[in-house]
């Protein structure tokens, strides 16, 4: 082999190492999942001395752009559901109402010190990014989600003809 060649091959091989090298050291700065990206900042375990939490799935609600930064507010979706039923029925409750609370400051607070999801998609109008958050094994989920209006039905009046 000439020494042309013998030089090109040592350089190719020494540009390859060193790419290798470099796209495992970004590749371990990424998080993996959303999992991996939440749990430095979500106290799940403090939750695992509440009797049913793993009944518990809190879902969260929000809207990114198409690199991922989150846009606007972010809204616990059983919460804000129930804040809206109440408008027309005060007396409306859901089961452990309190313990949805506090699951919703959590996950609230988590995402504030997140600054992207790794969650690439372009969003509709009436689209957004639904988390779902197990408490019981610490896992977050995410799907697309359209929103929905809640529905509520009209009370029957009586007419006084």
């Amino acid at each position: 082999m000439s020494l042309y060649r013998k030089t090109i091959t040592l350089t190719f091989i020494g540009i390859l190492s060193f790419y290798n090298g470099f796209s495992e050291s970004v590749a371990e700065e990424l998080p993996k999942s959303l999992t991996d990206l939440f749990r430095p900042h979500w106290p799940y375990k403090a939750f695992w001395a509440i009797p049913g939490i793993d009944y518990l799935k809190p879902r969260l609600v929000l809207k990114t752009n198409s690199e991922g930064r989150i846009i606007g507010r972010s809204r616990c979706l059983e919460i804000d559901n129930l804040e809206q039923i109440r408008i027309f029925d005060p007396l409306a409750k859901i089961t452990n109402e309190q313990l949805h609370r506090v699951a919703c400051k959590s996950m609230k607070k988590a995402i504030k010190k997140i600054d992207y999801l790794p969650i690439f998609v372009i969003l509709e109008s009436d689209e957004e990014i639904l988390l779902k958050f197990d408490f019981s094994e610490g896992i977050v989920s995410s799907s697309k989600r359209v929103i929905e209006r809640i529905q509520v039905e009209p009370e029957n009046s009586e007419n006084s003809g």
